[in-house]
Formats: C-alpha cells, sequence, structure tokens
C-alpha cells in the first residue's frame, strides 16, 4: 500500500514504478474497448455533488451519505461552496449531459485519488478507477461493462477474479418489494438496533455495517427484491447470467446484495476474490438509469463500475505480481577532479540524445565509492572523467556488467557506449 499520512497517500519511487504498471495495463485495455479517458476536478461544486449522492434517496439516508462527505471549511468551521471529490460518476453525467446528444454512447473512464470520511468521521483519501457507459438501455450494454471489469483484474495478474450479481429491478417491481420490506420491518421492529430500522426503511439494499447478530437474522430472512421482478427484469437478469456463463466468467447469485446508493437499477454485480481464505471485495457496480434525469434533467441511461486501486496495488503487491522486465541501460557520470560540470552535464545531454538513461554524481568520490554508487542505480557503464584524461584526450570507462576498465578516446567515448548498450542488451 502507499505510504499514508493523515490519512493522505504519499507515493514513493519504490512504489509509483508498480502504480505506472496499473495504469498502463489498465489504459491500454481500455483502449481496445474505445474507452476514453476524462479528468475530472478533485474540487467538487458542493451542491451538485449533494444533489447526485442524494438522489433517489429519503432525507435520512441522504444525510448518512452526506455526513461521509469531504467539504472544505475555512477558519471558522464555515462550509465553503466546495468539496473533494468522493467518486466520479456524479461530476461525468453533470458534464457530459451538456454536451451529448440523443442517441450518443459515450464510453468514459477516469482514474485517481477519491475522498471521504471514514467511520470515525477522519478525512481518508483512496485511489479509484471508474468507467461509465453512457446512453444504452440494452443488456448487451452491462454485459460489455461487466467483462471489461473482469478482463481488468486478469490483465493484472487477479486470475481468481469472480462475479456476484443481482438485480435491483426497474421502478415497477420495486414498489412492491419496499412495501413489503418496510412492512415486516415494521413487523420486527423490537428485534433490530435503531440505526439498522432507520438505514432499512430508507433503502432496503443499503449495508448497515450492524454485526448485531440479532439484526443479521432478522435481515436474512427479510424478503429479497429477487422476489418482486417483473417478467421484464426477470428476462433481463436471465440473459445477463446466460452471456456471463458463456463468457466462462465464474458468478454467483447473491439475492442478499447491498449498495449504499439508491441510485442502482436492475442489474448490479460485486468484483470479488479469495486472499488468504477470506474474500475480498475489489470493486463494483450497476446500472443506474435514472439518476441523470434526477440531476441533469436529461434521460441518459447508464450502467458502470469502480474498482479500489489501493485494494489492488495490495493484492498485487502480496502476490509478488510487480516486476520490472527489463532495467533501463544507465551510464553513471562523476568527476574526480574539480571543474568538470560543464563536460559532465555535456555527455549527459549526448546521451540523451540516443535515449540512453544516465545517473550523474555532483559528488568528486574515489573509485570504489562510485562503484558502490554506480551499482545501487543499476548502471551498466561507468564514466570518470579526471583532469589529467581529458588533458591527455581520453576518459575511463567501467563496464560494470562484464568488470573491466579502459581509457576511450574523447571523440569516441558516445560510439562505445553504444556498442556497449547493443552488447549488453541483447
Amino acid at each position: 500500500m502507499p505510504e499514508k499520512h493523515s490519512g493522505f497517500h504519499e507515493f514513493m519511487p519504490e512504489d509509483v514504478w508498480k502504480w505506472k504498471i496499473i495504469e498502463s495495463r489498465v489504459e491500454d485495455l481500455l483502449a481496445l474497448y474505445n474507452y476514453q479517458e476524462i479528468r475530472l476536478s478533485i474540487l467538487q461544486d458542493h451542491k451538485v455533488l449533494h444533489d447526485g449522492i442524494t438522489a433517489l434517496m429519503q432525507e435520512d439516508q441522504a444525510q448518512d451519505v452526506e455526513d461521509k462527505v469531504l467539504s472544505l471549511s475555512g477558519p471558522d468551521q464555515s462550509i465553503s461552496l466546495l468539496s473533494l471529490r468522493p467518486e466520479g460518476t456524479i461530476s461525468v453525467l453533470h458534464h457530459t449531459a451538456k454536451l451529448a446528444a440523443p442517441g450518443d454512447l459515450q464510453r468514459l473512464y477516469y482514474h485517481g485519488p477519491m475522498f471521504r470520511k471514514d467511520k470515525q468521521g477522519n478525512p481518508m483519501e483512496f485511489y479509484q478507477l471508474g468507467i461509465e457507459y453512457l446512453g444504452s438501455d440494452s443488456v448487451l450494454s452491462e454485459n460489455e461493462v461487466i467483462s471489461l471489469g473482469m478482463r481488468i483484474c486478469k490483465q493484472l495478474g487477479l486470475h481468481d477474479i469472480y462475479l456476484e450479481l443481482n438485480s435491483f429491478g426497474c421502478q415497477t417491481c420495486r414498489r412492491p418489494f419496499k412495501a413489503a420490506i418496510r412492512t415486516y420491518l415494521e413487523e420486527h421492529r423490537n428485534a433490530l438496533c435503531a440505526h439498522c430500522y432507520k438505514v432499512l426503511y430508507a433503502n432496503p439494499n443499503a449495508e448497515t455495517g450492524c454485526t448485531e447478530p440479532e439484526c443479521l437474522e432478522v435481515m436474512a430472512a427479510a424478503p429479497k427484491i429477487s422476489e418482486f421482478l417483473c417478467p421484464t427484469c426477470k428476462k433481463n437478469f436471465s440473459k445477463v447470467k446466460q452471456i456471463q456463463a458463456n463468457l466462462a466468467h465464474s458468478y454467483k447469485v447473491n439475492p442478499a446484495m447491498l449498495k449504499n446508493f439508491s441510485y442502482y437499477n436492475e442489474t448490479v454485480f460485486d468484483f470479488l476474490l479469495k486472499n488468504n481464505g477470506k474474500p475480498v471485495m475489489i470493486g463494483g457496480g450497476g446500472r443506474y438509469d435514472y439518476l441523470a434525469e434526477r440531476i441533469t434533467g436529461r434521460k441518459i441511461p447508464a450502467v458502470g463500475f469502480y474498482l479500489n486501486l489501493d485494494t489492488i496495488f495490495e493484492l498485487m503487491q502480496q502476490r509478488k505480481l510487480f516486476s520490472r522486465n527489463t532495467s533501463p541501460f544507465t551510464v553513471y557520470l562523476c568527476a574526480q577532479t574539480q571543474d568538470m560540470d560543464i563536460m559532465l552535464l555535456q555527455l549527459a545531454s549526448e546521451l540523451h540524445d540516443y535515449g540512453i538513461t544516465t545517473y550523474v554524481n555532483p559528488e568528486i568520490q574515489d573509485t570504489e565509492s562510485e562503484r558502490r554508487n554506480a551499482a545501487a542505480q543499476g548502471a551498466s557503464l561507468m564514466l570518470i572523467l579526471r583532469d589529467e584524461n581529458i588533458r591527455e584526450g581520453k576518459i575511463l570507462l567501467h563496464n560494470l556488467v562484464k568488470e573491466y576498465p579502459a581509457y576511450i578516446p574523447l571523440n569516441q567515448v558516445v560510439g562505445e557506449i553504444l556498442l556497449a548498450q547493443k552488447s549488453l542488451t541483447k
């Protein structure tokens, strides 16, 4: 995991190259699927964000979600008009709704830091990849999105990824479900804690975080949305399962699946794998056809998912899935007499023209110290500049791989380095 200070990430060089592996693999794959990157501001308009994340929620539930948003405040603790983004879907819909023509299909992705409050109310930062497919309400679109999520995870080496699927139904079949669940909650109110009753009354599919055995037992026996699906939703969900099975994606139906946002409808899903024998959820998503209209006034059917890149990074680290395929051919440059600065920089610049990586040591040290430094930098060659050698028109070149030194004429240094590069990187 990246180092964290006060809930925020600090990426050090020893981890940045690993993050670049994740990013490059993901971006190469998304290009094959014709997804376009969108870059979202970390600072979000508080009202737009509030309207989006509380859309389709009741007041009590909306307040619970709103409390997790990390808003900026002044020295007097007054809330500003800005918040740090807690997710990307709202911003994507808000911006693209203005640009999309009726019937447009938009495949978009974004990745980067998101911010929320943790369970203790402390600010935290986490890295997330988001995928949004806007403009289609077909079963094909959601299967494309689900399959893309599975492919990304496998591309990162997480081949044991599997799906949990469910359907939250449409507005038609959710009305009788909500009525039934609320009747059930009233009948078992005395067996539930106040928090579970309040959260589930507002959103029957919400994650309460409660671990009380009595609450868990009551909710395990509660009505499930799958019992209320209309014929169309049943047919669509059956087709999703069939397609995923034909694509050889491991899945199971989870009728008790939970989602904290009320805007999901029909197909919902989670990406999971087993780690040390325990299931770990690394992302999820679903269809959200009604959200755009509530926050933009335009009907835009949509489906998307997120992947928790922090969790993925940690899993890849544990499973030793990061490896540098090839170390860059590096030349270590140093001087053992004063006033060699200009020549060091000129040599480095010439080597850069040929795409060769250099490491210039600004300090004057003995040869053995320089060899240790060069080895620590993974250098293949070491150039040592000395005043007496320069006057004789030569430079000392150490081949650190084959372990031999040689004096090279000044006008042949770059050529000799290129020959050594060819020999050492066959």
